[in-house]
Parts: C-alpha cells; structure tokens; sequence
C-alpha cells in the first residue's frame, strides 16, 4: 500500500513537510512498519536544496495505515498553525483536519476502503474540507 502525505500552509513551501517527516521518522510504530521517502519539487531548489514537497509512506497493513494515520494526527496537534495534511492513495484523497477518534476512523475507512469518508470534520475529501480545530 502506498501513500502520498502532502502538508498545506501559508507559510515557507516545505517547511511543514520537512516537519512531519522528522515527526514520522522518530515514531517507532511508524518506522518499524512504514517505508518512509521524501519527494523532493523539482524545481529550482532553494538556497537550502531542494525542497520537501510531499512524503512517501509504503507499508503492509491497515495496522500500519492506523498508525501513520495517528502519527499524522499528532503532529497537527502540535502546530501553532494546524497545518492541514492530506492523504492519498491511489484516486482517494482525504484531509486530516483532526486528531478526534472518529476522525481518525473516517480517514482510515477511506483511505482503506478506497471510498470517499462522511461529511463532517477529520475526513473530509481535501475538495470539500471538514472543521478546522483551532
């Protein structure tokens, strides 16, 4: 199974992905089951290199997808800004917009599914973004 983690913010391009990156990288539930890629922007690198664009997770299990998916809840809960992070795999796109248990759950049934998650906040497909927790 592969998934595609992306960060959206207003601020530097990368700096949350590089962010959440690090964030996965450390957690021993995510390290020990997920193969874990930087994707780099192709484009012309900033003074630091180029920049983290998104993240590659490959993994085995739903067992895996839930821990990723609580690690990416997580980290949102610790930025100031709440960063928005969408998921995708294959043609199922969601946005973690929160750390609540149900949310988590949503994201989980799409992304493992393959189906689109129910109106309401931590799910929500990234065209039509659920409630902002701030």
């Amino acid at each position: 199974m592969r998934v595609r983690i992306e960060v959206e913010r207003d601020s530097e391009a990368g700096e949350g992905a590089q962010s959440l990156f690090k964030w996965l990288s450390a957690d021993p539930e995510v390290r020990a089951g997920a193969g874990l890629s930087p994707v780099r922007r192709a484009a012309a690198p900033g003074p630091m290199g180029p920049v983290l664009e998104a993240i590659e997770a490959v993994f085995d299990s739903g067992v895996q997808l839930a821990s990723l998916v609580v690690a990416v809840a997580g980290w949102r809960s610790t930025r100031p800004r709440r960063d928005r992070v969408h998921l995708t795999r294959g043609d199922v796109r969601v946005t973690v917009d929160s750390g609540d248990p149900e949310a988590v759950a949503r994201v989980l049934r799409a992304l493992g599914e393959g189906g689109a998650p129910e109106a309401g906040s931590g799910g929500a497909p990234a065209d039509r973004p659920g409630r902002q927790d701030q």
